[in-house]
């Protein structure tokens, strides 16, 4: 998945998910919530591979324990209705404080979705040319290749 959508809530926590994003999702699809204030939306066959990479590490690590809690116990499955659209939870919402306008971005195998105010902030940090190299340099430094 790749791209970046702009949508907005109606009055019933109903949204249209992007026809690109929608066809590599499937007729049913999970979302979670995910880190930097965001929530993550993955096909059924990536959430499969998800869950798998989960259960490879061991639960008597207690801070793992208490990720995985908060991940799945805010996870929904979720079909689209015949427009494409889906009905957002109201919990899953107001933890990453969406309220009207919403960003999906698509993201390798998963999309995420962000509160549009959120991610413009995020958006202008890296637009800078500077911050985008500093961040290329701390990859780097990582041992993260491109």
């Amino acid at each position: 998945m790749f791209g970046k959508f702009n949508r907005n809530l109606d009055d019933k926590n109903r949204i249209v998910i992007p026809t690109k994003i929608l066809k590599e999702l499937g007729d049913v699809f999970y979302i979670s919530l995910s880190l930097d204030n965001s929530l993550v939306i993955r096909s059924a066959a990536e959430f499969t591979k998800f869950k798998a990479r989960i259960s490879e590490n061991s639960m008597l690590d207690k801070e793992f324990r208490n990720l995985t809690r908060i991940i799945f116990a805010n996870t929904e499955e979720l079909s689209p209705d015949k427009l494409g659209r889906v009905t957002m939870p109201k919990y899953l919402l107001e933890k990453i404080t969406i309220k009207k306008d919403v960003v999906f971005i698509g993201n390798g195998n998963y999309c995420e979705l962000f509160a549009k105010e959120v991610y413009d902030n995020f958006e202008k940090t890296y637009e800078n040319e500077e911050n985008l190299d500093k961040l290329a340099d701390k990859l780097a430094l990582k041992g993260i290749k491109l």
